[in-house]
């Protein structure tokens, strides 16, 4: 009989432990849920704001215009001789090292550094051999 009575007292422990496990996942899971709500509710007003008419046309003054740059500077190095590319591509290579120190960005440290080697080398080499 005692042997019944700890082994209850035992699985009414563990029970118990369970039932406030449960309860803190569900407190936890509901809490979650609500910033989760709250935050699909600051992005919808934030979509709402950016598309109004108020700020229309207030992104090309205030907002970098990296995609600009870079479709000029690709432009650039397309119809240029070799000396002025590798000056463009120096000023690239600068513009995006610059801007990964500033956000402190490993993917745009990256991109420069692979600017700056000019990945091309070798398919210029083999085209010219061919030639």
């Amino acid at each position: 009989k005692a042997q019944t009575e700890a082994d209850r007292a035992e699985d009414q422990k563990y029970l118990d432990e369970t039932t406030a496990l449960c309860a803190q996942k569900s407190e936890d899971f509901a809490s979650r849920q609500k910033l989760r709500a709250e935050e699909l509710d600051a992005i919808r007003k934030a979509i709402e704001i950016m598309s109004s008419d108020a700020v229309s046309g207030a992104g090309e003054k205030h907002l970098p215009q990296l995609l600009q740059v870079r479709k000029s500077a690709l432009a650039a190095l397309r119809s240029s001789t070799q000396a002025e590319q590798r000056i463009v591509q120096s000023d690239v290579a600068t513009f995006l090292a610059d801007r990964a120190q500033r956000f402190n960005s490993r993917v745009l440290l990256l991109a420069s550094q692979r600017v700056a080697a000019d990945p091309f080398v070798k398919v210029k080499k083999m085209i010219k051999d061919l030639i």
